[in-house]
């Protein structure tokens, strides 16, 4: 079965002179018998035998199994080699200490892929003489037991081949000689190679023993059996017995001699001892390799493959010992996950989801949800998208609400207006500017229209604190927000009237309020449901904040502040039902238009402005720029008021120069010519998506009897007329109750259509997390890009230190590997062991640095709510982070195995065993 072919082993130390351990051995071994390998330290014999058994490569020659050459055989070939056909016995016993007697066995069977039965173990315990040990450690075992557990180890597998390396080197003369007696009688059916330096035990129980010297073979000799002739038959006397030939008749001599034997034996007290010879005599003679049959048949190898209990058992077994290094690991490959966990939750930073977790949040109290539509056009020859504000229409309007599932309340703007500038200066005791120089908290208009009723009260939370809702025209209802401005300043009709202070909410129920030239009714107050107590410190002006930081945060905060009132029913005027249109109406009597300017394509203002016609102006005086007068005006003329002319130039290059408009044409004033070079454009995006460009041609003087702010051609004023139906400038809606409703009108806000002319449009949600992320945005995103290859960092620091304790941990099981290699187990269960090692830390790892990104980022979210004071969720550990964290755990725990456990995996057995 087996057979070595010019055997070459050489070893060369770092310093020194090679040595030529083997030196062109070549040997054929038969499938049974008890072979010694002889020699002194140093001849080789351990070299060889070592060598037969895989657990250690030749340089030169091979090695046949089964008439299979070794010359193609790698690593894992001679470990399967190992695990189908040789049970290995050290000197040094090499069992597992963390297992038990059984376990130690059973472990043999399982690299072979056979489960082990109880009775299977206890046979083999019983025939090592162990019955009633399987449940035992090896500490608990003397010298012998232990040898007989690894003899036990070596049998359960049924190994062709036993090799025993000195066996009976670490045991006494007694011990050893039940050891011997126990391979002998395996090797009645096995090979079984024995390296011993005892000659005696060699040729008591050897069938062949082959001795060594410096790498060769100096003698090889098997023993043969002859049968004697009678007459060379004699008595043998021996210090102990006595043995006599069969049918021998003793001499007076001989009858002297055993009576001298018996009286020395007796003084002793010790019992004579007599034999009978037989006539066969045994004696080693030169082996007859030729004559030797071996089987070349049947070769198969067996891979092992270590189970996850076993290798969970080794790996984790270390963990006892080096308990600082072990705790030190974890503690700052922990911190490393923790940054890294932290880092990826910033680094996947969604608008989506820190919009939805942000207004999720109860101290949020963000109870309201508004849209507005942005218009998104593309330059001509640009890759640019300008985002415009435009109004919504009935379409987009359904559209909202059928697609995030809430119930949805239009608000108004009249006569075409984008924001209807609705002030409350003529209610105030007040003026403006010195309200707004008190405070910036309190009320100062309205930003819209939008008709009152139960249904609207209920869905939005909000409830009627005092009075009624407006049942009538001219009837109107306040939020409780603009009630506490009215208190803070006081109520007057008009400047001519007492100012009235107001006490209560009932106070100011029937007061008159005039609002885009109408007059109200207050019939009454509405609790809008919304806490504005975080907005306490703007009730002082901005001059009383001393430090910039408090500053910066008022600033802040009135942003926030209007951003709320623009967008929830505490800055709405709520009117009766049907009242819009009437408004509409009224307004489009005055021709009252919101028109954008532009002059030289610079925008500078917008306002609340009168058109008419030539027509109108009714024979007032107009300064025609060109000299030249008209009775009516082309689609490119427009004709100003001083007073709006002299408004719109201010931030221009020419704000001073002087004009005198009484001048009757243009020769008198030179410069004329340079107001006639002046375009100007009426943008008019809220009606059909273009503009209006006219040239200035006339000026109405100021002092001037005229209503009319702007004069424009007929054609024009009819297109704005016709379009000048009521504007839904935005939607509000109540915010839903659950994260899943939150995030469906989040998503649609955040997803862009493109309409037929290829423009882009959204839906905006407004509301203040909204306004503080859009402000934000950027910033995280750089902070995301950073913070991705923050973590990456901290992923490879964790590597390290992975590393690092693994090897230190694969240095201490270095001997232990070697036995599992020895006892037929690949390279593949010892990354097994070892990332079943890392895994256990990485687990712990995962756990603890879950844990503590979890709270670092509550504790962060925390600090940015409420002492940041923005109502900002940021980082939001979720399932994202779970895995990742896992994974990466998992991939770090892999990673810092493979490059330590490949350099011991890549050792040959022999050497790791002895710790080489």
């Amino acid at each position: 079965m087996l057979e070595a072919r010019n055997l070459v082993k050489i070893y060369k130390p770092k310093k020194g002179v090679p040595v030529r351990a083997l030196d062109g051995i070549s040997l054929k071994f038969p499938d049974k018998g008890m072979v010694f390998l002889l020699g002194k330290s140093g001849s080789g014999k351990s070299t060889l035998l070592n060598v037969l058994g895989g657990l250690d490569r030749c340089n030169e020659g091979e090695i046949l199994i089964k008439g299979q050459s070794s010359k193609t055989f790698r690593q894992r070939h001679f470990d399967s080699y190992r695990n189908t056909y040789v049970g290995f016995i050290f000197q040094e016993y090499n069992i597992l200490e963390e297992f038990s007697v059984g376990a130690n066995i059973a472990l043999a069977l399982q690299l072979q892929g056979v489960k082990p039965m109880d009775d299977q173990i206890n046979g083999i315990l019983q025939e090592v003489d162990l019955t009633g040990y399987g449940n035992r450690k090896p500490n608990e075992l003397s010298g012998g037991q232990k040898q007989r557990v690894a003899i036990a180890r070596a049998l359960v597998k049924n190994p062709k081949i036993i090799m025993a390396d000195e066996p009976t080197g670490a045991l006494d003369s007694a011990t050893g000689r039940q050891i011997l007696t126990t391979l002998k009688k395996l090797s009645s059916d096995k090979l079984v190679l024995v390296v011993s330096h005892d000659r005696e035990f060699a040729e008591q129980y050897g069938d062949r023993i082959i001795e060594l010297e410096d790498g060769r073979v100096i003698r090889d000799v098997e023993r043969r059996a002859e049968k004697l002739p009678e007459e060379s038959m004699v008595p043998i006397y021996n210090d102990d017995s006595v043995s006599l030939p069969k049918a021998y008749h003793l001499t007076e001599a001989d009858r002297k001699a055993i009576c001298d034997y018996i009286e020395t034996m007796t003084a002793q007290g010790r019992e004579p001892k007599f034999t009978i010879q037989g006539s066969i005599r045994e004696s080693f003679q030169p082996t007859d390799q030729a004559a030797i049959q071996s089987s070349q048949d049947g070769y198969r190898l067996i891979k092992s493959r270590l189970p996850l209990k076993y290798a969970f058992k080794i790996g984790t077994s270390s963990l006892k010992h080096k308990k600082f290094r072990l705790v030190m690991t974890i503690f700052l490959s922990c911190i490393a996950f923790v940054l890294f966990g932290l880092a990826d939750t910033l680094a996947s930073y969604n608008y989506v989801t820190a919009s939805v977790s942000s207004l999720a949040d109860p101290s949020s109290q963000i109870t309201y949800a508004a849209f507005e539509k942005q218009l998104g056009i593309r330059r001509e020859g640009s890759d640019y998208v300008y985002w415009q504000y435009d109004r919504l229409t009935e379409e987009d309007y359904a559209r909202i609400k059928e697609e995030t599932g809430v119930t949805m309340y239009p608000v108004f703007s009249a006569a075409g207006q984008q924001e209807s500038g609705i002030n409350l200066d003529m209610g105030f005791a007040h003026n403006l500017a010195e309200i707004t120089e008190y405070s910036n908290y309190y009320a100062r208009g309205f930003s819209g229209y939008v008709e009152a009723s139960e249904e609207l009260l209920k869905d939005m939370g909000a409830k009627l604190v005092a009075g009624a809702l407006p049942q009538n025209a001219d009837e109107l209802a306040l939020s409780g927000f603009v009630l506490e401005s009215f208190q803070k300043y006081g109520y007057r009709e008009n400047y001519e009237t007492e100012p009235v202070v107001i006490h209560s909410a009932e106070d100011m129920i029937g007061r008159i309020l005039n609002l885009d030239g109408i007059d109200y009714t207050i019939t009454g107050i509405v609790d809008t449901g919304i806490d504005y107590s975080r907005y306490e410190s703007l009730k002082k002006s901005l001059s009383e904040n001393e430090e910039l930081t408090d500053q910066i945060v008022y600033m802040v905060l009135m942003k926030e502040l209007r951003y709320s009132l623009n967008y929830s029913l505490s800055g709405l005027a709520m009117v009766s039902e049907g009242q819009i249109t009437r408004i509409n109406d009224l307004l489009l009597e005055t021709q009252n238009f919101s028109q954008p300017f532009y002059i030289s394509g610079e925008y500078y203002w917008q306002t609340l402005c009168s058109i008419g016609t030539l027509s109108q102006l009714e024979g007032l005086e107009v300064v025609w720029l060109d000299g030249q007068e008209r009775t009516t005006l082309s689609e490119n003329e427009i004709i100003l008021s001083e007073e709006e002319y002299m408004y719109s130039i201010k931030s221009m290059e020419m704000e001073d120069t002087a004009y005198d408009f009484s001048a009757q044409h243009a020769s008198e004033n030179p410069d004329y010519s340079q107001i006639l070079a002046m375009p100007m454009t009426i943008d008019r995006y809220q009606y059909p998506y273009d503009s209006y460009e006219a040239r200035i041609v006339g000026i109405i003087p100021e002092g001037k009897d005229c209503r009319f702010s702007q004069v424009v051609c007929d054609s024009l004023l009819t297109t704005l007329s016709t379009a000048g139906k009521p504007v839904i400038c935005q939607t509000i809606a109540a915010m839903p109750d659950s994260e899943s409703g939150i995030r469906k009108i989040v998503e649609f806000s955040s997803r862009e259509v493109t309409d037929q002319e290829g423009n882009s449009i959204a839906f905006n949600l407004m509301n203040l997390i909204s306004y503080e992320l859009d402000n934000l945005d950027e910033v995280f995103e750089v902070m995301r890009r950073i913070f991705l290859w923050v973590g990456v960092v901290f992923v490879v620091f964790a590597s390290l230190l992975f590393s690092n304790f693994i090897a230190t941990s694969v240095a201490y099981k270095k001997r232990e590997i070697g036995i599992l290699r020895a006892i037929g187990s690949r390279s593949n269960d010892v990354f097994r062991i070892f990332f079943a090692e890392s895994f256990v830390i990485a687990m712990i790892n995962f756990v603890l640095s879950l844990l503590g990104t979890t709270v670092i980022c509550g504790a962060i979210n925390y600090f940015i709510r409420y002492e940041a004071g923005i109502l900002l969720t940021i980082l939001n550990v979720g399932l994202r982070q779970v895995v990742l964290l896992f994974g990466v755990c998992l991939l770090v725990a892999a990673a810092a195995s493979f490059l330590p456990v490949r350099k011991i995996a890549a050792k040959r057995p022999i050497d790791a065993i002895r710790n080489r």
